[in-house]
C-alpha cells in the first residue's frame, strides 16, 4: 500500500476556505486519506516517501478548462492542420509544470481514435469538447479546414460524447469568429505572402477592427483608422486601404455568420447530450452568448475577458450571464507575459475585482500563454482577489462547472483524488512538486 506524506506545508484546499497552516496530507493509493497538523516524521513509522514540505504551499491541482494544442488532432475549431505529437507532448510538458493536473481541449474536431488515445503517453489527465456539429464544420471549412478528414468529417457531437468528449467546445473561435485567431495566424501570413512584411498580432487586430470593428461588421468600416494603422504596421505604400479591406474581410466575413450560427446550433446539441459547451464570449459574439444562456443549457463562457470587449462593456455583460446561471470563464491568456494580443492585466483584474469570474483558464494566445498560477499570484498580491477564492476558480469550480472534466479532483479533501501540488506561496508560478493520482510527477520544477 503506497503512502506518501506532504510533511508540514501550508494548504489552500481549493474550497475557498481560509488557508491552513502546518500540516500533513497523507496521500495513500492515489486517494488523500488524512490532512492533520503537523507531527514528526518518525510517528509515521514505514511510508515510501516523505515530502518535506515546511515553508510551500500545497494546493489541488489546477484544471484549465480551456486549452488548444493539447491533443492530437486538427488544431483550434478551424480545423487547422495538426501539431506534430512532439509540438503536443511538450504543451502538455508545460501545462504540467505549471501546475495544471487536468486539461479540457477544446480544439474541437475530435474523433474516436483522438479520444481512446488521449492520456496514453502523458501523465497529465487530458479530456476532449467536440464541436463536431454542422455549422461548426462548414465555418472551419470555409475558415481553413486544413487539418479536417474525412473521419472528423464523418463524425458527429453525439458519437464524441458517448465516446467520452465531456463538453461541447470551443463553439466559435477567433479563428471563424474574427478575434485573436484571425489576428495572430492569417491576417499576417496574407499580409507576409502579398508583400513580404511581417507584421505583428497587434498590429493586424489593429488593421481588422479598423476594417470591420470590434463587432465585426463591414458598415464598421473607418478608413482613417485604416490608413492608421496601414501606416503603424509599416504598410503604407504597401498595400491600399482597399486592399486591406478586402484581406481582412475577405478572411474573416465568409465564415462569421456560419460561425455564429453555430452557438446555438451546438447549444442545442449540448443540451439533447446533457454536457455543457463553452462558447467563444468576445464583443463579436455576446449577443448569441447572451440567448444561449436564457436557455436550459449548462454554459460556460469562454475567456470573458476577452481583449475585443471595452471594459464596462465586458463587465455589463459577464454580470447579464451570471444572472442567468452561465459560468463566467476568465482566460490568462498572455495578459504579463508576450502581450502579442493583450494589452495588460486591467480587464481582467475587473472582472476578479467585481466578483463576477468563475473559473480561470489559460486559452491559447497564439501559443504564449502565462500561466495560471502567475496570474493568480499577480491578482492577489495586486488586492483584487482573495488567493483561496481564486485557487477555487482553478480547481473546484471548474470540476462542478464540467462535471466530466476532473471527477474526484479539485479539492484537498479525505477521499478526493490525489492530484496536488507544492508551490512557493511568495512565487506562486515557482512550482516544486506535482503529484496526480498520488504519483509524483514533478520534482523540484522538472519532469520525474
Amino acid at each position: 500500500m503506497a503512502t506518501t506524506v506532504l510533511h508540514g506545508c501550508d494548504l489552500v484546499d481549493g474550497t475557498g476556505a481560509e488557508p491552513r497552516h502546518g500540516v500533513d496530507i497523507v496521500v495513500r493509493e492515489g486517494t488523500i486519506r488524512e490532512i492533520v497538523p503537523t507531527r514528526p516524521a518518525e510517528t509515521y513509522g514505514t511510508v515510501d516517501e516523505i515530502l518535506e514540505a515546511a515553508g510551500e504551499l500545497a494546493i489541488p491541482g489546477l484544471i484549465n478548462n480551456h486549452t488548444h494544442g493539447t491533443a492530437y488532432g486538427p488544431l483550434f475549431p478551424s480545423g487547422h492542420e495538426a501539431l506534430p505529437p512532439e509540438q503536443v507532448r511538450a504543451n502538455l510538458d508545460r501545462h504540467l509544470l505549471e501546475g495544471t493536473t487536468t486539461v479540457l481541449c477544446v480544439d474541437g474536431f475530435v474523433t474516436a481514435e483522438a479520444l481512446a488515445r488521449t492520456n496514453d503517453d502523458h501523465p497529465l489527465t487530458v479530456k476532449l469538447a467536440s464541436c463536431n456539429t454542422p455549422a461548426c464544420l462548414e465555418a472551419a471549412t470555409i475558415a481553413d479546414g486544413g487539418g479536417l478528414t474525412d473521419e472528423t468529417r464523418a463524425f458527429t457531437a453525439r458519437q464524441a460524447v458517448e465516446a467520452g468528449a465531456v463538453a461541447l467546445g470551443e463553439i466559435g473561435a477567433g479563428h471563424t469568429l474574427g478575434g485573436g485567431g484571425a489576428s495572430y495566424m492569417y491576417i499576417p501570413a496574407e499580409v507576409a505572402r502579398r508583400t513580404t512584411v511581417t507584421i505583428t498580432p497587434r498590429q493586424a487586430d489593429a488593421l481588422k477592427v479598423a476594417v470591420l470593428g470590434r463587432h465585426i461588421s463591414a458598415s464598421s468600416f473607418d478608413k482613417d483608422a485604416v490608413e492608421e494603422a496601414l501606416e503603424a504596421a509599416g504598410l503604407a505604400g504597401k498595400l491600399s486601404v482597399a486592399e486591406i479591406r478586402e484581406i481582412v474581410s475577405g478572411i474573416v466575413l465568409p465564415a462569421f455568420d456560419i460561425a455564429l450560427q453555430g452557438l446555438t446550433e451546438a447549444a442545442e446539441y449540448a443540451r439533447r447530450a446533457d454536457v455543457p459547451v463553452l462558447v467563444h464570449n468576445a464583443a463579436a459574439s455576446m449577443t448569441q452568448v447572451a440567448a444561449i444562456a436564457k436557455t436550459e443549457v449548462p454554459l460556460i463562457a469562454g475567456h470573458s475577458n476577452h481583449t475585443s470587449f471595452e471594459l464596462r462593456e465586458a463587465l455589463e455583460h459577464a454580470e447579464q450571464l451570471k444572472e442567468l446561471g452561465a459560468t463566467v470563464d476568465v482566460s490568462t491568456l498572455d495578459t504579463f507575459g508576450a502581450q502579442r494580443l493583450t494589452s495588460g492585466p486591467d480587464l481582467l483584474y475587473a472582472m476578479f475585482e467585481s466578483g463576477l469570474a468563475d473559473t480561470i483558464s489559460t486559452d491559447y494566445a497564439g501559443g504564449h500563454h502565462d500561466p495560471i498560477l502567475l496570474a493568480i499570484d499577480h491578482a492577489a498580491k495586486a488586492g483584487v482577489v482573495r488567493l483561496p477564492a481564486a485557487i477555487a476558480m482553478a480547481t473546484a469550480h471548474v470540476a462542478d462547472a464540467i462535471p466530466g472534466v476532473a471527477p474526484g479532483r479539485g479539492r484537498v479533501l479525505p477521499g478526493a483524488v490525489a492530484d496536488l501540488v507544492l508551490t512557493d506561496p511568495a512565487e506562486l508560478a515557482r512550482v516544486r512538486t506535482v503529484i496526480i493520482g498520488g504519483e509524483i510527477v514533478v520534482r523540484d520544477g522538472a519532469r520525474a
